[in-house]
């Protein structure tokens, strides 16, 4: 009968340890995940900083180059376009031929998009966790960018099918002399589309600058809210 209840015991004994070492081994699993899924988290908040911090200084080099050389310089050229463009109108351009080489004077300027591209292709843009940025990010980059590069596009287009042909077909570029006066009228017409083009261009830029502001503030207040 002693011996019936010692095994009896042991039985129940090897029950138990059985019992506590499986739930050790479903907490060891669950912290072995959790720990996992914590340093997964922590790389992907680590990674989203650093591609954060990476489109920030995109956007900040971008606001400075057209806030400090290509706004102004091209306002500079719209000025000597429009100089150009009145000297035309009043017919004088007699002892002004040197004004003529002021339509080569062209400067564009494309967005770098370059971080925003590879976060795009490898998938990262999720990293971001934030839906409204990365809805900002794709207006930017695939709208704002895009419309001021064809803008741009379109400036040195025009400038290289109407009036770089009419340069090598009219003009003596040793002495800047026209060739055949007659044509002028026809460089005054291109003229008015030109100096449109680099309106329209240059309130691309200013628009750019101004987004560039917006999104930068965004990609900060989320950079401040997660370090």
């Amino acid at each position: 009968m002693a011996k019936k209840i010692k095994k009896t015991r042991k039985v129940k004994f090897d029950w138990l340890n059985h019992s506590v070492n499986f739930v050790a081994i479903i907490i060891g699993v669950y912290l072995a995940f959790y720990m996992n899924e914590r340093t997964k988290e922590n790389q992907h908040r680590e990674e989203s900083l650093i591609l954060m911090n990476s489109l920030r200084t995109d956007l900040q080099s971008d606001i400075e180059s057209y806030e400090s050389y290509q706004i102004p310089e091209n306002k500079r050229h719209q000025q000597n376009v429009g100089n150009l463009l009145n000297i035309l109108l009043k017919d004088s351009l007699s002892g002004n031929e040197d004004q003529l080489s002021t339509i080569f004077e062209l400067q564009n300027y494309e967005p770098s998009s370059a971080t925003y591209s590879s976060m795009k292709s490898s998938g990262k843009l999720s990293l971001l966790n934030d839906l409204s940025l990365q809805n900002e990010l794709a207006n930017f980059y695939e709208g704002f960018a895009l419309e001021s590069i064809d803008k741009g596009e379109s400036q040195v287009d025009f400038f290289s099918e109407e009036l770089l042909p009419w340069y090598m077909n009219n003009l003596d570029f040793t002495n800047m002399q026209v060739l055949n006066p007659s044509e002028l009228v026809v460089l005054r017409n291109k003229l008015i589309i030109y100096e449109t083009l680099i309106d329209q261009k240059l309130q691309s830029y200013e628009g750019i600058v101004r987004e560039s502001k917006a999104l930068k503030n965004s990609i900060d207040a989320l950079i401040t809210e997660r370090e």
